[in-house]
């Protein structure tokens, strides 16, 4: 997934596809969304850098950064069913960048 969020080009992305190879995941959302965070630092300096919107729902997810750093995927659900448990399959996303 983060590949495909960091496959668009805009100022900065190269230094943050370095950032990505060693990127791990630390935590996640408490609500049960496929939200995930690289970083323990919350909401300090958040920018949101992708947006992408998931064919075939009014859903979407973003990546963002805090302050220099990948912050996360943040998923954005509106669909009836609820939240998915995973996140959706990268070619399912419609990409653009902030």
């Amino acid at each position: 997934m983060l590949d495909a969020l960091l496959g668009v080009e805009f100022d900065g992305v190269d230094e943050l596809r370095v950032q990505a190879r060693s990127a791990t995941v630390v935590g996640g959302c408490g609500c049960g969304c496929p939200s995930i965070d690289f970083t323990k630092e919350h909401g300090v300096g958040m920018r949101i850098r992708v947006n992408a919107g998931i064919q075939g729902t009014h859903d979407g997810l973003f990546l963002f950064m805090l302050g220099d750093k990948l912050g996360g995927i943040e998923y954005v659900g509106v669909s009836p069913e609820g939240d998915p448990q995973e996140l959706p399959d990268p070619s399912a996303l419609v990409i653009e960048t902030v």
